[in-house]
């Protein structure tokens, strides 16, 4: 099938899905619609406020998280949103904000995020909160987007959507990872939490006196309301670049413009919802020489992302920082998600409590799944090829060796 009749089904599809109507509950009809253009999608944020607060939804179900993924997308991007929606009732009641974009001949969909594999889900109302719900909602998401292959990062894999996309089409490259938390509240005896955490043989206020011992340092928590945060946001994104460069990461995330544009519009945009992003700072003669982003929500604080001074390195202020984040969270009764990655300060505090998510591609028509594995043949056929060399060049370099 050729790429313009393919357009043309995908289009068709695209037009049914917006008058398509799927009862999902025993109650009222859900209701599905597309939001495609960028000012239908922000005059959903209060509504989508809403819906996230009375979720308990996860930071990057949020609409200022969603919305600064979109703003952040590179000049020229041919990423094209696709939020899908659901409603019963008039009341907004699901959320699933997608991008979709070709490569080659092959359509994909992934979700509104930034490209450095943020952690994704659906936002449903708990009492929506149902898998015949989210069946229907992904049945009429691939039927909208048309996709021959969906790309899904980090998603929970006890939730509905993994469940549900697992169980109703080919998936392949599933990644499991752990994501490392510390249960918090209820909690009351700080020295003995900090004594009971494995894999560290002395106490957070050590690092805290040496640190002390050479320079002078205070912290503080800055919101947006505080003339400091712009700074501090550049500040973090350009030390990060360092440390990056030093760690030699290669991070097209972490080096991109993008990045810039998503850190300062989530930390400053004064739209969005109050008192969430926050920034934790450890000054220096009033310069930072640590700074971490965390999101704050009802029962937990999300640590997104941290860098420090990298000529301080030996004396840890990015340890100080993270230890003083953790008992900052414990004060105020909060649980704390250190996001992904297996970093020793994540399994230390987390006490090794973790959940696990799954990354996977969905392969959800005929044309994705072929195009799939022509993509892992191919692949395959390189690796053996570049063996191939490499064992004949090996031959060559023994016989000159050994002149036989």
């Amino acid at each position: 099938m050729d790429l313009t009749a393919r357009t043309k089904i995908q289009s068709a599809a695209h037009s049914f899905f917006h008058t398509h109507r799927q009862n999902t509950m025993a109650a009222d009809a859900i209701s599905f619609d597309v939001v495609d253009d960028i000012e239908r999608f922000r005059a959903l944020q209060r509504e989508w406020d809403d819906l996230w607060r009375l979720a308990d939804g996860q930071f990057f179900q949020s609409f200022a998280f969603c919305h600064a993924s979109l703003i952040a997308e590179e000049k020229g991007s041919r990423r094209k949103l696709h939020c899908v929606t659901g409603r019963q009732n008039g009341r907004l009641v699901f959320v699933w904000p997608l991008v979709t974009y070709w490569n080659s001949v092959w359509k994909y969909a992934a979700p509104l995020a930034p490209r450095n594999r943020s952690p994704s889900d659906i936002l449903v109302a708990p009492e929506c909160g149902s898998e015949p719900l989210v069946k229907s909602a992904w049945d009429a998401a691939l039927k909208s987007t048309g996709a021959d292959i969906v790309e899904l990062w980090r998603v929970r894999s006890n939730s509905l959507l993994c469940r549900c996309a697992t169980t109703y089409a080919a998936t392949r490259r599933t990644q499991i990872e752990p994501t490392y938390y510390a249960s918090l509240r209820g909690l009351e005896d700080w020295e003995a939490f900090c004594r009971s955490r494995p894999g560290r043989s002395k106490h957070p206020d050590y690092l805290k006196r040496k640190l002390a011992k050479h320079i002078d340092f205070n912290l503080e928590v800055l919101d947006r309301n505080d003339a400091r945060t712009s700074s501090v946001v550049n500040w973090l994104v350009s030390h990060k670049r360092e440390w990056a460069h030093v760690k030699d990461i290669d991070s097209q995330w972490v080096f991109s413009e993008s990045s810039d544009k998503f850190w300062g519009d989530l930390m400053l945009n004064r739209t969005y919802e109050a008192g969430v992003m926050r920034v934790f700072v450890l000054w220096h003669q009033q310069r930072p020489i640590a700074a971490l982003i965390v999101a704050v929500g009802a029962k937990r604080v999300d640590f997104l992302t941290v860098t420090y001074d990298m000529e301080l390195a030996k004396l840890s202020p990015g340890t100080v920082l993270l230890d003083e984040g953790v008992k900052w969270a414990f004060e105020h009764g909060l649980d704390v998600d250190f996001t992904p990655g297996s970093e020793p300060y994540k399994v230390s505090w987390s006490g090794r409590a973790s959940y696990t998510t799954s990354s996977f591609l969905v392969l959800p028509t005929t044309w994705g799944l072929m195009g799939y594995r022509a993509k892992m043949a191919a692949k395959k056929l390189q690796g053996m090829m570049g063996r191939a060399v490499s064992l004949l060049s090996s031959r060559h370099a023994e016989v000159d060796r050994t002149g036989g």
